[in-house]
């Protein structure tokens, strides 16, 4: 009997001594972490996100191109499409072909297009001049080139899938051409400081000036007035010089095509003294609320001065 009593101890002993084990309840199913499987995003090729993470921003907008040096400016989605989409052309082909950077719906109204195919006046190049590191244009142009191309062709539409808003663009000057009074011929240019060239006998010059406007003809834009002055930047309190509207003449433009020159206005530079540069901003008016002023304070050096003169050395 003791003996059992002993053995029946020797149990409750062993079994009451043992550790309860604790559960971890980060360790049951319920309150485990979810797995998730987040879905791989394809962005499409032809769209204007893809343009831009594919072409501009890796091709493009590499330091001292279009990096906000000068438009397009491609270092966001928002500039790109900003200064793209219906925005006036900067540099023509000879023929004066293009009015925008991208229009809608044509790619061969588009000079973006023409750009990266062509050279356009067999002086610039063709897009991209230069490549980043890194850049796999030269071995994927083909297929950017043909997405660039769908893009456009299916209305150029923002990162959101919208379509472009038309838009009123404010007239262009595209041309000055200046010669002596009385004479037809185009005086030259000064190489160095990029001025047209004035005789040092000259006593007036006649300056004529060429437009175009995208919604309104040019003979019916309201305002249409030029000031002169010996500074690059302050024309602020020098009189306004009105516009005649002439016959038009032909000439060399901005971008090197012939052009028709259909306005002009008169300088006298019998007393202008030798060397001296002076200054053209036109002002103009279509539809707008606002005057166009042209060159802009904001405008390159090299566009200010090919719309000035220099009575010569």
């Amino acid at each position: 009997m003791k003996q059992l009593i002993f053995i029946f101890s020797l149990l409750v002993l062993t079994f009451g001594c043992k550790k309860e084990e604790k559960v971890n309840p980060f360790d049951l199913p319920e309150n485990k972490e979810p797995i998730v499987n987040n879905p791989v995003v394809t962005i499409d090729a032809n769209s204007f996100a893809g343009l831009h993470k594919n072409i501009f921003k890796p091709t493009c907008a590499n330091s001292g191109c279009h990096d906000g040096t000068f438009e397009p400016d491609f270092r966001t989605v928002e500039s790109s499409y900003n200064t793209l989409v219906l925005k006036p052309v900067i540099k023509n082909d000879v023929a004066g072909s293009f009015q925008f950077r991208v229009k809608p719906g044509d790619a061969n109204a588009s000079v973006l297009m023409n750009r990266v195919t062509v050279d356009i006046d067999e002086l610039s190049g063709i897009m991209p001049l230069g490549l980043s590191p890194g850049s796999d244009w030269e071995s994927k142009k083909v297929g950017y080139i043909e997405n660039i191309r769908n893009w456009i062709i299916n209305g150029a539409k923002d990162v959101f899938g919208n379509s472009p808003v038309g838009t009123n663009l404010p007239p262009q000057l595209t041309g000055i051409l200046i010669t002596e009074t009385g004479s037809n011929t185009a005086l030259p240019r000064n190489i160095q400081s990029g001025s047209v060239q004035v005789p040092t006998n000259a006593s007036s010059i006649d300056i004529y000036l060429a437009f175009t406007d995208d919604q309104t003809p040019v003979n019916d834009i309201s305002y249409l007035k030029v000031k002169t002055g010996p500074s690059m930047n302050i024309f602020g309190g020098l009189a306004e010089i009105n516009l005649a509207q002439v016959t038009p003449i032909t000439g060399e433009g901005y971008s090197g095509n012939q052009i028709q020159f259909t306005h002009k206005f008169s300088v006298s530079v019998g007393s202008l003294p030798t060397g001296q540069v002076q200054f053209i901003r036109a002002y103009l008016q279509d539809n707008l609320p606002t005057l166009t002023e042209i060159p802009t304070t904001s405008s390159a050096e090299h566009i200010k001065r090919y719309y000035s003169f220099q009575k010569g050395e």
